[in-house]
């Protein structure tokens, strides 16, 4: 006969099974849960996919350079994270399964130049790793942030100290970033906040928002897989305000199947490519409400009234960026057009140009704007294209197939999808510039990666 006692008794040993079990992801509380972005990578799960690495252990090994994965002190059965700190740091995170054997292996590391000697303060062993990426490690999480200059490891050692001691509602899963996170299925998934890109990446993925949304408060959420070079995001912008998230669930359904009049006007050379298929008059309110979107075309709509320009598309457009340095507008754009009713209104616009600039014409149908810091071409051909661009150069190249174009099979990617971002990392050798931060990353894990490439769900 079961006794009351036993149930008591049997109760308490479940309760203790369940807390165990789920102690194996505490490591996780070592990520700050004020990060604005965070990325996880499921190791066996790659080990499987198509396009990953074909081993599970060989993704470790290549982050760090581990010839005995089974033996380095890091459970390669668990995700490993990767995440960006408030203040601005990239930082990656892994589970510790035997301190010992980490602190043996990162003193092979030493002996080898790849890192600096193990030091131990406030109870954790720290070392820097190719005298950038600052480490430190407890019995339970390894935490790697950086790249930081030597004068600010030190600061950055009592960040990794304060961020290894956090209570588990210090941590990251007590953030909705990570419930969104641990939502996704995908052996590789990414959800961060459109404040954490590149400030000239993220007008793309705030189009749709309230015109006085933040880009803290807009945010995406993406499934990452690799195939030919290729980083490639499929995702979702959303935010956990719902009068935002409804917005930019309205603004979807103005963008229409790309089908491809311009992919191949995109050297391979070019920093960024945006290409969507859109009605002008439905876009254009996306455009007018998005703050980066404004910005990027403050100084030229001053001039040319570039509202009238955007009501006129109807079809295929693209938006090319040839570099990502430049502090002048360096763009190229071409539009399929409804009609270009607005050349009527040139006259209009060379009369009323703000002072200091100018509008001349270039050709047929065809003008361009200067002053002290732009100069744009822009006109439209025989068979309603708009074509434009920083110089006269760009704009011709603009509606013309690129003798150096983008590979056929992300130009097979693009067709169909209904907004696509296009991100080159070839060529980018600032190693400051945030390309190259990202760049560096990734090879460890998936080979050489040339282009970056976010597609809307």
């Amino acid at each position: 006969m079961i006794k009351f006692s036993h149930i008591i008794v049997f109760s308490f040993l479940l309760v203790s099974l369940v807390m165990s079990s789920c102690s194996s992801d505490d490591y996780i509380n070592s990520i700050p849960k004020e990060s604005t972005a965070l990325l996880s990578l499921d190791i066996p799960q790659l080990a499987n996919s198509e396009g990953m690495l074909g081993k599970q252990n060989n993704i470790l090994k290549s982050l760090f350079h581990i010839d005995d994965v089974s033996h380095s002190g890091l459970d390669v059965e668990e995700k490993v994270y990767m995440f960006e700190s408030s203040e601005g740091n990239l930082g990656l995170c892994a589970k510790v399964n035997d301190e010992d054997d980490l602190t043996n292996t990162f003193e092979n590391l030493a002996k080898k130049g790849f890192c600096s000697k193990i030091v131990k303060r406030r109870g954790f062993h720290f070392t820097v790793i190719k005298d950038s990426w600052v480490a430190g490690y407890s019995e339970n999480a390894l935490l790697v942030m950086g790249p930081v200059v030597m004068s600010a490891q030190m600061d950055v050692q009592q960040e990794i100290a304060k961020y290894l001691s956090q209570e588990e509602e210090e941590g990251i899963k007590e953030s909705l970033l990570y419930s969104r996170l641990d939502s996704m299925a995908a052996p590789f998934a990414l959800v961060a906040q459109a404040a954490a890109l590149p400030e000239k990446f993220i007008a793309p993925f705030t189009l749709g928002a309230p015109k006085d949304a933040d880009a803290s408060q807009i945010m995406l959420a993406a499934d990452i897989s690799t195939k030919n070079h290729s980083l490639i995001f499929q995702g979702e912008t959303f935010s956990f305000n719902k009068r935002i998230d409804d917005s930019l669930k309205k603004a979807i359904q103005v963008y229409r199947p790309i089908k491809g009049q311009y992919v191949h006007t995109m050297p391979s050379s070019a920093i960024l490519g945006m290409f969507l298929n859109v009605d002008g008059t439905k876009f254009l309110p996306l455009m007018q409400n998005d703050k980066a979107m404004v910005a990027l075309l403050a100084g030229l709509n001053s001039a040319v009234d570039m509202d009238n320009i955007i009501r006129s598309v109807d079809g295929d457009m693209a938006i090319v960026s040839p570099n990502y340095s430049s502090d002048h507008l360096s763009l190229s754009m071409s539009a399929k057009l409804a009609h270009a009713k607005w050349l009527d209104d040139v006259d209009y616009w060379k009369q009323s140009c703000p002072k200091g600039g100018s509008i001349s014409d270039w050709r047929k149908n065809a003008f361009y704007y200067r002053d002290a810091k732009t100069s744009y071409y822009f006109g439209v051909t025989s068979d309603l294209q708009y074509y434009s661009g920083s110089s006269a150069e760009l704009a011709d190249l603009s509606i013309l197939p690129s003798p150096k174009a983008m590979n056929n099979d992300l130009v097979h990617f693009i067709l169909g999808k209904k907004m696509v971002l296009v991100v080159n990392l070839k060529g980018v050798d600032d190693k400051n510039n945030p390309l190259a931060v990202v760049s560096s990353l990734i090879e460890p894990l998936f080979g050489k990666i040339n282009t970056l490439v976010y597609s809307l769900k």
